[in-house]
């Protein structure tokens, strides 16, 4: 199985924060919640809150794939494609980093194993 590398924390900690662009964009309804995927939660029948909105410059379709099947939100739209972040409140590093890491690389780390890699 392969292990953390400098490559994957890069490849995931370049981001831009987009929340207040998106929420403007959907309460305007330039962007539409049925672009919206992996963001419901079978086992409750509910929406998963979202409460950021990253772009995310260096991923690609099979990327965004990946996440969607890992159960990550994704906001797929002719004007760009978002991840929502699901946790609130903490460092990217404990949570969002690893989530997406896993999900991309089809690896599995942790905050311990970003932590000695930095």
């Amino acid at each position: 199985m392969e292990t953390l590398s400098k490559f994957h924390y890069d490849y995931v900690s370049r981001h831009i924060n987009q929340t207040m662009l998106v929420n403007d964009l959907l309460k305007n309804n330039f962007l539409d919640y049925s672009d919206l995927k992996g963001a419901y939660d079978q086992e409750t029948d509910e929406y998963i809150e979202i409460y950021q909105w990253v772009l995310f410059p260096n991923f690609y379709g099979s990327d965004f794939e990946k996440l969607i099947k890992a159960k990550v939100p994704v906001l797929d739209t002719e004007y760009g494609t978002w991840v929502g972040i699901t946790s609130y409140g903490s460092h990217y590093d404990l949570y969002v980093y690893p989530q997406i890491i896993n999900a991309v690389f089809d690896i599995d780390i942790t905050y311990e194993d970003i932590e000695r890699l930095k």
